[in-house]
């Protein structure tokens, strides 16, 4: 379904990516690992437009979209929810779902709307609600539920975990890995390194902007690299 090769990425003079190659398949659970600064969200925002690539190539359902504005990305069939939320404070939950289907047919974001209601329960009791009055894990889900009303067929999770207590992080990904039994392909970006090998099907490492490790995420649970460096073994 995606297909990266060979992305660099700079900020000015400071090489953010340096050939970063990885594939997501139909279907699949894909997660990027590393620490702060190793490119992972620099990653993400290449791929649905927010930054310009200096180098490389990104494909899409075999369409190239390296330099596509990300509205073009969007109705392509991209969804990225970004690191932080990023929810419109100022207006209510219903004002966010509604936004995130704007490209869409208003009788379709009508019934998506009750189809979040449905995933996400505890949006239903605060529709009307300012959404910046929520708490950071219904925030969260909201911020999630706005990605979907796009009817995606790739979602793009960047730290969907941070800031958020044990427990609502358990309800994060057991909404992800409910997304994922319904076929939905996902790319995540994720420090916690326990619930990422959980959910996903393959991993790539990033380190300093580039891939120095990939597999299936059942094998590198026991490689030495991801226990010493991240699992704290």
């Amino acid at each position: 379904m995606l297909e990266v090769r060979a992305l660099e990425v700079a900020y000015g003079s400071i090489r953010a990516l340096h050939g970063v190659s990885l594939d997501v398949g139909h279907g699949e659970l894909v997660a990027i690992l590393g620490s702060n600064g190793a490119g992972k969200s620099t990653t993400l925002r290449a791929i649905s437009g927010l930054v310009r690539p200096r180098a490389g190539s990104i494909r899409f359902l075999g369409r190239t979209i390296t330099r596509a504005a990300p509205e073009e990305i969007v109705a392509l069939g991209i969804s990225h929810c970004p690191e932080g939320r990023r929810i419109f404070g100022r207006l209510t939950v219903r004002q966010n779902l509604v936004l995130g289907g704007i490209q869409r047919p208003w009788p379709e974001v009508r019934r998506d709307i009750d189809r979040m209601e449905t995933l996400f329960p505890i949006l239903r009791e605060r529709l009307n609600q300012a959404a910046g009055t929520l708490s950071g894990g219904e925030q969260q889900m909201l911020a999630i539920a706005r990605a979907l009303m796009s009817r995606p067929r790739l979602l793009i999770l960047d730290e969907p975990s941070l800031g958020l207590a044990p427990l609502v992080v358990e309800q994060v990904f057991r909404t992800i890995a409910e997304l994922k039994g319904e076929g939905l392909t996902i790319l995540l970006v994720e420090q916690n390194v326990h619930h990422a090998l959980d959910v996903a099907d393959r991993v790539y490492v990033l380190e300093t902007g580039r891939v120095t490790l990939s597999g299936p995420a059942s094998e590198l649970r026991h490689d030495p690299r991801i226990e010493q460096s991240y699992l704290g073994r």
